[in-house]
């Protein structure tokens, strides 16, 4: 299916996958519409799409704003007269035990990688279901179905995203919209630069003694889950890639 001359909007595109997600789209033609916190950063991005001959704007905002959330959407189909798909890839996380669990932590974890998330679904098919077209691909985590200790508040969110992409796909399947999920593992981003350098050492010892981590396995590059999702919404109608998990095949 030729994806090129549509448009696609993607959060969290300031760096790591959505960056990589946002070039390898605009290499295949698309218009992409890049939102995220860091201004700096977006711009970088979408210079660099345009310079490789791609169409790319950006709007700084964070998801944990239902204003700005609507106004980024809105602004994709103002500016280029549609939004075909969204990818949704704003996220945060922390690695803490419960025990010890902060409730602003959690707070924003929740409002940015849950609510926001059901905040761009929606403003995105007040656009899509009239038109009874679209694509929305929604990130998650392995972390979602295995039992990850020191970042159960996260892997509480990533389950979040995936059940609700589950439901949402029953509700918007026969009108016309795609709800897929992309679960990832061990991608070499900027994820886990914010963790806590204390924490992080005994975190890492407990994942690798639970065999959800294998130090010696190569870490991935955000462009293979680039290429997945180039893959997924390159897919003809009726095809739907529902769920797809990326992560090394050491892990």
């Amino acid at each position: 299916m030729q994806i090129a001359g549509s448009t696609i909007l993607v959060t969290g595109a300031s760096s790591g996958i959505g960056a990589a997600t946002a070039r390898a789209l605009a290499a295949a033609g698309m218009t992409v519409v890049l939102g995220a916190r860091r201004v700096d950063r977006l711009d970088g991005v979408c210079d660099e799409i345009r310079s490789a001959g791609g169409v790319a704007d950006a709007c700084a905002t964070d998801l944990r704003d239902e204003a700005q959330v609507t106004a980024l959407v809105d602004r994709a189909v103002d500016r280029h007269g549609r939004l075909d798909a969204l990818v949704n890839n704003a996220g945060t996380g922390v690695v803490r035990l419960v025990e010890d669990g902060r409730t602003d932590e959690w707070r924003t974890i929740l409002e940015t990688n849950v609510v926001g998330t059901l905040v761009a679904c929606r403003a995105a098919l007040r656009h899509m279901l009239p038109r009874k077209s679209g694509d929305i691909v929604n990130m998650t985590s392995v972390s979602a179905n295995e039992a990850w200790p020191y970042m159960a508040a996260y892997a509480g969110s990533k389950a979040a995203v995936y059940a609700l992409s589950q439901a949402l796909r029953r509700e918007v399947a026969e009108r016309g919209v795609r709800v897929m999920t992309v679960a990832v593992h061990n991608i070499a981003t900027e994820f886990a630069s914010s963790f806590d350098t204390e924490i992080l050492p005994d975190a890492s010892r407990r994942w690798v003694e639970l065999g959800l981590l294998n130090r010696s396995a190569t870490l991935l590059d955000p462009s293979d889950v680039a290429r997945a999702i180039v893959f997924m919404l390159s897919q003809p109608d009726p095809v739907s890639i529902h769920d797809l998990e990326v992560r090394s095949r050491s892990n």
